[in-house]
């Protein structure tokens, strides 16, 4: 165990190193934060900051909604899985570790049932992802680009079809065959545990991407906050729909740790070159946003998993 530990105390540290203290653009970084900081847009960055504790809050109502069906787990230890979560995610591609990290603060057997668990979790936002990316690419292409109206049309219903489709899947999660994972051994361990899924009927499906919903909206309002900090005039329809659109296309970039932050800034300046020529800020606000929503966490996250034995040895105790 300590060996792992080792290794992802040195994978954030190299990630961190690699995307702040080398990172090209630090000037600007510190530039653009200097001049946000001097009048009164420092309201929109506390308000940013404010609302990442309330965003992984709902996201550990939401995973601990689909542990209780099987598993007793306290709020603590559910948050505390969560950020052991975003510490683990944040150094492998497309945040996949998230699964392993929050399986750490489950015992025994239970722990490969959290792995559906998780999955639905996931599934549900990004359902909200779609849906959310789906109105607001509809709202930006109809306000800012003169789209054929046919090809809007087809592609609006298109994608209405898409989310019904995707909806009815979820919420008939629970009667998905999964026989067909019996082809791998990862897939024999995972479909044992499949029984997890009909524990889940409509009301906690529907508490989940409720959840989901809420979430979307808290991290497009910290996105649109902290492009105000840093001076970006943009009215709140374009702010909203552009944000939709680029955590809409971004979902589908699984890059490396190392690359994910620049991708996602040169995808951000793509959408608001429409509108602002400011490209610093527009880098600086996807770089402050990745900051505080998953470089913070994961640090409380690494404190947590470097203890996460003494955490147990004390679950225990109380136990007993």
């Amino acid at each position: 165990m300590w060996l792992l530990k080792l290794l992802l105390l040195s994978l954030v540290g190299y990630v961190l190193y690699d995307q702040i203290i080398m990172n090209q653009d630090l000037e600007t970084i510190k530039t653009q934060l200097n001049e946000g900081l001097k009048g009164s847009n420092w309201v929109y960055l506390a308000g940013c900051v404010l609302l990442m504790p309330i965003n992984w809050m709902i996201e550990s109502i939401k995973w601990r909604t689909l542990i209780l069906p099987w598993k007793q787990i306290s709020k603590t230890d559910a948050l505390k899985a969560i950020y052991a979560g975003i510490s683990v995610g944040l150094v492998t591609p497309a945040r996949i570790g998230e699964y392993g990290g929050r399986l750490l603060m489950i015992e025994g057997d239970d722990r490969t049932k959290s792995i559906p668990a998780t999955l639905v979790s996931s599934i549900a936002q990004n359902i909200s992802n779609i849906i959310g990316g789906y109105l607001g690419a509809l709202i930006f292409c109809y306000c800012y680009f003169s789209v054929n109206r046919f090809v809007f049309i087809a592609g609006s219903i298109l994608g209405l079809l898409v989310i019904i489709m995707l909806c009815a899947l979820f919420f008939n999660i629970s009667k998905l065959n999964l026989d067909w994972l019996n082809r791998w051994k990862w897939g024999k361990l995972l479909n044992k545990q499949a029984h997890v899924l009909s524990l889940y009927d409509r009301s906690i499906l529907n508490k989940v991407l409720t959840l989901s919903h809420l979430r979307y909206l808290i991290y497009c309002t910290q996105y649109v906050l902290i492009l105000y900090f840093l001076g970006i005039e943009l009215s709140v329809i374009a702010a909203f729909s552009g944000v939709a659109v680029i955590y809409l296309l971004q979902s589908g970039i699984p890059l490396p740790p190392m690359l994910s932050v620049v991708a996602r800034g040169e995808l951000a300046v793509i959408i608001w070159s429409l509108f602002t020529v400011n490209v610093g800020g527009i880098l600086v606000a996807t770089f402050g946003l990745w900051v505080i929503n998953l470089v913070i966490p994961a640090l409380l996250g690494l404190l947590i998993v470097l203890n996460v034995n003494h955490i147990k040895s004390s679950q225990n105790d109380e136990q007993h």
